[in-house]
Formats: C-alpha cells, structure tokens, sequence
C-alpha cells in the first residue's frame, strides 16, 4: 500500500487530455450538454493540496523519529535475548521489524508530498514496494500470535513450543513471502510520474483506474480484514475459555495482547472506510461531487497517518503494559550506565518468560 494520493495525483495526463479536449469542443452543442461535460471535469484541488503540504510532512516526520526509536528499542531488547526467545517473542521481532522498516519509507513520502518526488522510478518501486511488505507484515503477524495463543489456550496444543525450532522462523519466512507477493503490483506499476496539471512529478500506479481498485480490495480483504477476523475469533474464543475457568493469571497475561489487536483495529478501521467510500465513489455507487470529494481527499491523509501511528503506538504498549518487557527494557539501560542503585526493584525475568506479557508459562500450561 503506498500512501493514498488526492485526486489530483490519480487523474493521469492522457485521462485530463480527454476531459479537454471534450469540454473545449462544448460549444457545437447544446447548453444541457455542455453543462454535461463540464460537470465531468475534475474538481480544484487547492484545498486538499495545500492541506497535504501543510500536514503530511510535519506527521510523517513526527512519526519516522518515534516509530524508529521506539521499534528500534523493541528489536534491541528482543536481539539481547535471542538464545531464548518464545514463539511469540519471535513474531514480535518481525513485527518491529515491520514496522521500523515501514517508517523508514515515511520521509520519501514526506518529500513527495511536501514538494514533489524527486527520487527516481527505481527508487519509487522500491519504497513503494517496501512500503507494502510491511503494511501486509504487521497485520499477518499479529495473526499468527493470535492463532499461536488459541491453539495452545483453547485446544492445549504447543504449534511451536514442542515442534521443531525451525518451524516458527519457517511461519515467519511465509509470512514475509507472501507480503513479498502482494507487493508485486507496487514493483510492477510504481513510477514517478510527471503531472501535467500540477507541474510537478509524483510517485503513483501507471495502470488504469480498473487496477487501483482492484488493489485497494486487496488491501481491504487480505491487509484488513481477514487478519482482523483471525485476531477477533481467536481472542474471542480464548478469553471465553479463561473466564469459564477464572484463569485470571493467564487473563492477565493475555492483557497486552488484546490490547495490541484492539490498537491496530482502531487506528486502521477510519482509513479503510474513508478508502471504502472513495472506492464506491470511484465505481458509481456513490454519487460523486466536488464537496464530498474534497471532504474524502482531507479525512484520507488525516486517517492514512493514524494508521501509521500504530508503527509507534506498539512500542510504548509494551512499555506500559507488558511487564517482562519493562524489566528487560530496565536490564538493558543498566548495562548502558543506567543507576545501579535501582537495580534492586527490577526482578529479573526467567528464559521462558515472554518479553511482551507478564508470562508466557499460563498461556502455555494448558487448562
């Protein structure tokens, strides 16, 4: 997914070529006609365009700086552990991964929207592309925890604890696979692009209107949806087991993750509604005019940036909410110099225990 453009980006110059050239020759006809023709004529652009170059910059620059801090911290804290990392320490460590590398495409993006891009067609596949992976990344990862903790919850079965070591490097190869997959279209279609209309160059698709909604139904489904089912019928289904057995250790360690699937539907449900809606737009079923589109174009870059926060808002869940974390977060400050003095309240975390729940050993004991 490559960070939705206004309108004025997707028009290409053959397509506002035709509008032209068709409303040019109005006057041989008739005064509804030409109404007509007229009415087909892209809408001004200014406001939206002024409110992108006003407010993408600031927040993807915002969001670069604490999304590369903040993952980075996860990732090092993780990595210091790795000889005993859990299977779900393990998806965490993609997911960091995921999200530091999608936060490092936000300055391109910042320059693009800023001023115009000014990077190339190489290098608008590759960010493009590399945008993608990660966008589809996080979401399958956080699948993949949610179906690792249902299987060992409510059907008491250890996928990766007492399987090969292998086997979940192997789930997170596929995973990354099939991002690799869905991110075709971007090194396919990707080009910067000279806009006509705007004097100005920007990354977009080159392929026909037909393409791009077809790629943002993908989005929606295989990037959205279908991970936000898996997460919701998988917590569903383990929160119901742990309340029947009043197992309210493991309720307390199940807390982080729950509130980590709960964070990625709020900050990506507004984007992909406002995408809905343009999309319905954009096929008819929705009447289309230059107010409502105005309104789509602004609440676009407004919710697209939301949905980028949650590249940041992981971090500080982990900090605030998953206590091993905290206690390994606090390990590693104090081999950098932090005060020794306070060495005493941190209790150190066992190898088994997870880095993002108070313990892994109530999820994994079995009811």
């Amino acid at each position: 997914m490559v960070p939705e453009m206004s309108k004025h980006q997707v028009l290409d110059a053959s397509n506002f070529a035709f509008l032209l050239e068709n409303c040019s020759s109005s006057y041989d006809y008739e005064e509804n006609e030409t109404d007509f023709c007229c009415a087909s004529s892209p809408c001004p652009q200014d406001f939206s365009l002024n409110f992108d170059r006003a407010f993408l910059p600031t927040l993807y620059g915002l969001l670069f700086l604490l999304g590369l801090l903040g993952n980075g911290a996860v990732a090092t804290v993780l990595l210091k552990q790795r000889e005993v990392l859990s299977s779900t320490d393990t998806f965490l460590l993609n997911l960091a991964v995921a999200d530091a590398l999608l936060v490092l495409t936000l300055p391109l993006w910042a320059v693009d929207a800023a001023v115009q891009w000014v990077f190339g067609t190489g290098l608008c596949k590759v960010a493009g592309a590399l945008f993608n992976i990660n966008f589809y990344a996080g979401a399958f990862l956080l699948a993949c925890i949610s179906f690792d903790r249902y299987l060992s919850i409510v059907h008491a079965t250890q996928l990766y604890r007492r399987g090969p070591p292998t086997r979940v490097a192997l789930t997170c190869i596929v995973v990354w696979g099939l991002c690799l997959l869905f991110a075709l279209p971007e090194l396919i279609f990707l080009s910067a692009h000279h806009d006509e209309r705007l004097n100005a160059t920007h990354c977009q698709y080159n392929f026909p209107q037909v393409g791009h909604t077809a790629l943002r139904m993908l989005q929606l489904v295989a990037g959205f949806l279908l991970p936000l089912m898996v997460m919701a019928y998988c917590y569903a289904r383990i929160l119901a087991v742990l309340l029947v057995s009043r197992g309210q250790r493991r309720l307390r360690a199940m807390r982080i993750v729950v509130v980590v699937v709960v964070v990625f539907a709020l900050c990506w449900t507004p984007y992909h509604l406002v995408v809905l809606v343009d999309t319905l737009m954009d096929l008819g079923a929705l009447a289309r005019d230059c107010g409502r589109e105005k309104f789509v174009d602004v609440a676009k870059s407004i919710t697209s940036g939301l949905g980028f926060m949650h590249c940041c808002l992981n971090p500080l869940l982990y900090a605030f909410v998953g206590v091993k974390f905290r206690e390994r977060m606090g390990m590693l400050l104090m081999r950098l110099g932090y005060p020794s003095q306070r060495r005493h309240k941190l209790h150190l975390p066992s190898h088994r225990d997870s880095s993002w729940s108070e313990t892994t050993e109530a999820s994994y004991s079995g009811l």
